[in-house]
Parts: structure tokens; C-alpha cells; sequence
């Protein structure tokens, strides 16, 4: 779904809307739903994440922007303890989100009967880069803190030296000033890339400290989304008449030629498993999973191996700050949180 060029999502009532409609739009072949799954690999890594908080056995946790409400259910999953709730802006987010995920309390935005609500966990994932409004929000969220409570962000990161800040340099069409230095590939509605340092002084205001800093994504990571990623968009991310010289254009070219390789070769797996989410598949769709079947022994042995170096270089490099994905932990006590 691309937006209007006119469609300024740095107001509410328009950026309800917009996510309202991306919400209620329906699963098409080889297509999923906005937002409706995420991989096990980041669930597993926010659970690992939360499992190491040293927050207290029992109390209530916030996830903010829940969305159809994914990862409200791990957090819920990994607080056995808590009682968790999710808000959104979007009421088809929160009816999806009700339905799905009984287990978790969900609330509009808007909702007055939980304006005074504290809770002891607040939790986001992508959605400080989508939000009309960064420091409005940012005193949202701080609402409903309670004194010692800790927060967990998960958003884009715009620090330099990453491999996609890299390719970012390589194109005429690399940043997005008008948007907050966006990279070029990104999704429409996002309005910001954030620094490291611009997003610890948005919350040191509401004193919420900045105690732990991981990063991913630095090049292994971001080899392996890419190489998930639609091959027409590989294509199009190393186009090299984008290039801004002779120079990037040649490495454009060279880049572009080892990851739509990479690419090519990992598509049986990942045709396979979003083939695998289609609960009611068609002819079409039934032949291209048994032709991925035949290709998966191959495909399966590049995909791990990729797997293995992203998860390697999340384990020995998260505090390499130069991730192009960033997980913030904040105490609002100042207190240093213990992590592996």
C-alpha cells in the first residue's frame, strides 16, 4: 500500500485512518495481513530480552502500539506473572488483536477509563518511527510509567555504519530529509529514522534513563533480511543508475549481484513458509509449494548458514552501536538492569 504524496501522517486523526484501512486489509496470495505474524527469531529474542529485566514476579505490563497484538501474547508468554494489556490507535488493529488474543486486555488510545492506568512494563516495537508526533508521544508513554518502572524499545536505528546506512551513501536517493533521514527502502508511513543519542535525551526529560543499549543488523542481519526480502525489491535497492558516481554504481552493481544471488537461492525457504501461513491455498499456490519442496535441501543449507551468522553477530556484536535496529532498555529509577 504506497500513500497519497499529500497524506501527512504527523497528525493523528489521519494517521488513525491510514492504519485503520492497512489493518483491515485482507491476506492476498503470497501476501500476509499488516503487521499479523513476526519471526520466531525476533520473538525468541525479545523474550530472552524481557526474561533478563530482573522485573518484579508479579505486576502489569504495557505494550504500546500493540498492533493486532503479536507480541503483546509473548510478553504476556513471558510474564506469566503480569497482567497485559496492548493499546493502538487503530480499532481494526485492536478488534484483530481482541479476537486472536484473549489472554491480554486491549484498549483504544483514546479510552479514558485507562488514562490513570501505571504500569510496571512498557514495551514498543516500531512505533516510535511511525508516530505523528515524537516528543507528544514520548509524554504519552511516560503517563504510564509507574516510579521504578522499565521499558523496552524496539525501532529503526539511524546511527552511521551499518550495511544499509552504507548502501544509503551509495545512492543519490540514499536519506530522506524531509522525513527524518528515512532510508530510501522503508516502508511510506515511516516518518523518522532516530540516533542513539537523540532517543536518550526524548526520555531523559520524563526521567526515564537510558541503562542498556543493544543493536542488530550491523551486516549479517542485514543480509539476511534483504535476502527474505520480494527479489523485484533486491532489484530495485541496488538499481544502479541510482548510484551517486561511476564508483557507487560499480559497487551497486557488485553488492547487488552476491545478494540477488543470495536471494534467488534462499526463495524456496522462504516462499515455503509464508506458502505454509496460507491456510486455504489455491492451484497455483499448491503447485509453487511442491516446486519449493523439491528445491528445499538445497535452499535449506544457505539459509541456515546465514541464519547462524546473523544470530553470531547478534550474540557477540549487539553493543556495536553501528546496527541498523536498535533495543533501548529504560529504568525509570535509574536502576542498572542486569543483561547476559
Amino acid at each position: 500500500m504506497f500513500l497519497p504524496k499529500d497524506l501527512d501522517l504527523h497528525d493523528k486523526e489521519t494517521s488513525e485512518h491510514h492504519y485503520d484501512e492497512k489493518y483491515a486489509h485482507k491476506a492476498g496470495f503470497l501476501s500476509q495481513e499488516y503487521m499479523a505474524e513476526w519471526k520466531d527469531e525476533k520473538k525468541d529474542r525479545i523474550t530472552d530480552l524481557i526474561a533478563k529485566l530482573s522485573l518484579p514476579p508479579k505486576g502489569e505490563a504495557l505494550d504500546f502500539g500493540c498492533g493486532s497484538g503479536v507480541l503483546t501474547e509473548v510478553i504476556r508468554k513471558a510474564l506469566p506473572g503480569y497482567q497485559v494489556y496492548g493499546t493502538d490507535l487503530s480499532q481494526a488493529a485492536l478488534d484483530k488483536a481482541r479476537e486472536r488474543y484473549p489472554g491480554c486486555t486491549f484498549f483504544h488510545a483514546d479510552d479514558a477509563r485507562y488514562n490513570k492506568k501505571k504500569f510496571d512494563f512498557l514495551f514498543t516495537h516500531h512505533v516510535l518511527e511511525h508516530v505523528y508526533d515524537l516528543q507528544e508521544v514520548a509524554g504519552e508513554i511516560a503517563h504510564y510509567l509507574k516510579p521504578a518502572a522499565v521499558m523496552l524499545h524496539i525501532l529503526p536505528c539511524g546511527n552511521e555504519g551499518s550495511l544499509e546506512y552504507n548502501l544509503c551513501l551509495l545512492r543519490e536517493d540514499g536519506f530522506n530529509p524531509q522525513k527524518g533521514g528515512v532510508f530510501f527502502f522503508e516502508d511510506d508511513d515511516h516518518v523518522r529514522r532516530i540516533k542513539t543519542e537523540d532517543i536518550r535525551n526524548l526520555f531523559l526529560i520524563h526521567n526515564c534513563i537510558l541503562v542498556e543499549d543493544y543493536y542488530s543488523n550491523q551486516y549479517f542481519g542485514a543480509i539476511k533480511w534483504i535476502t527474505e526480502s520480494n527479489p523485484f525489491k533486491v532489484l530495485k535497492m541496488f538499481n544502479p543508475l541510482k548510484g551517486r558516481d561511476s564508483r557507487a554504481k560499480m559497487q551497486l552493481i557488485k553488492l547487488g549481484s552476491i545478494l540477488t544471488g543470495l536471494n534467488l537461492w534462499r526463495m524456496p525457504i522462504t516462499l515455503l513458509n509464508r506458502l505454509k501461513q496460507n491456510q486455504q491455498r489455491g492451484l497455483v499456490s499448491s503447485l509453487l509449494y511442491n516446486g519449493c519442496l523439491l528445491l528445499y535441501p538445497l535452499s535449506r543449507l544457505l539459509d541456515r548458514y546465514v541464519r547462524r551468522l546473523a544470530a553470531a553477530e547478534w550474540r557477540q556484536g549487539r553493543k556495536e552501536r553501528n546496527g541498523s535496529e536498535m533495543y533501548l532498555i529504560y529504568s525509570r529509577s535509574g536502576r542498572k538492569i542486569k543483561q547476559g
